[in-house]
């Protein structure tokens, strides 16, 4: 019995050693630390993949795209400037360089690089997002090409053509602002002007006196009319206006194709006047049924999706009287 005792202590302390071995294995590795960065000092950034490369510029009007310097779309910069700026590792994945299993070998991975003037201030490599969807395998150094898994869901920001990081933006206003709308299509035309609305009659001037304060501090009421003095369609107006005080495009025209453009009349042409003058042009349906357009807010022509032009064409033609008809083609001729 005694002997039967010695054993089971000895096993008992055999398997504690083991097991406290074993726990002192679990961590073999320390994470490195990303530093955080100032991401204001950034004024430029290289995202590349495969063959494609995205130059993004900070230059004194803000950050443009391409050698071309379009202008950028300040919200997918600012995404990009937050995941820069905080990065963090939660895992080692790999340090076998097993790049094609995490999208990190050279025909799918992302590269970016950030810069404040020659120093590079961030440079690492993008793979495919984990299976947790909260989170990204990336490599830091290039010739180390250690796989980590970063916090955060980001590859689609970065993983962009040119095309996408430009401000879309073709047209904005107050729509408050707008004081005269002209609107010419099928050769016919109206003009509409910003009146103010007619006073209420002097039934009960005394009882209005009580209140003159507060009538003169009251905004007065403003209403759309005729040329000619008839009252327009108020509700059709106010619906127009908010289509178009923030029209962003589908896409921008190739310099051929937007040169073309110069030599056709528009089918539908809309002029708004504040305290400039907006003139927005369109044109036909492209193969993509996308309707071409054109206008003075911006340098470049470009597409609308059909449905986006269809609202605006479907106010005009309420307000110009013509008859909408159920199989009538966007912006045709």
């Amino acid at each position: 019995m005694q002997k039967e005792y010695i054993i089971l202590i000895i096993l008992i302390i055999g398997l504690s050693g083991y097991l406290g071995l074993k726990k002192d294995d679990q961590v073999h590795y320390e994470l490195p630390t990303i530093p955080q960065i100032d991401t204001t000092r950034i004024d430029r950034m290289e995202i590349s993949k495969a063959d494609r490369l995205v130059v993004l510029d900070k230059g004194e009007k803000g950050w443009t795209v391409t050698d071309k310097k379009f202008p950028a779309d300040l919200n997918e910069i600012e995404l990009i400037l937050g995941t820069l700026e905080k990065m963090n590792l939660s895992a080692l994945v790999s340090e076998a360089k097993d790049l094609v299993r995490y999208e990190l070998d050279d025909a799918n991975a992302v590269k970016v690089k950030a810069l404040a003037g020659k120093e590079e201030v961030r440079s690492f490599a993008i793979g495919k997002t984990a299976p947790s969807y909260n989170h990204t395998f990336i490599y830091l150094d290039n010739k180390d090409q250690t796989v980590y898994q970063a916090n955060g869901n980001f590859k689609s920001q970065f993983d962009k053509a040119a095309a996408d990081f430009r401000d879309k933006k073709v047209l904005g206003f107050d729509p408050d602002s707008i004081k005269k709308i002209t609107l010419e299509k099928q050769q016919k035309a109206v003009t509409l002007v910003k009146a103010q609305a007619p006073e209420k009659p002097d039934l009960e001037k005394d009882e209005t006196q009580k209140n003159s304060a507060a009538e003169k501090t009251a905004p007065k009421e403003a209403v759309w009319k005729s040329e000619e003095g008839s009252l327009a369609d108020q509700k059709t107006i106010s619906d127009l206006l908010s289509s178009l005080s923030k029209l962003e495009c589908q896409a921008f025209m190739d310099d051929d194709k937007a040169a073309r453009l110069k030599g056709i009349q528009p089918s539908c042409k809309i002029s708004l006047e504040n305290d400039k003058t907006f003139v927005l042009n369109l044109f036909s349906k492209n193969t993509d049924q996308d309707v071409e357009g054109s206008c003075s807010y911006t340098p470049y022509a470009f597409t609308l999706t059909s449905y986006k032009a269809e609202d605006i064409i479907s106010y005009t033609d309420k307000l110009l009287g013509i008859e909408q008809q159920d199989n009538t083609e966007t912006g045709n001729e």
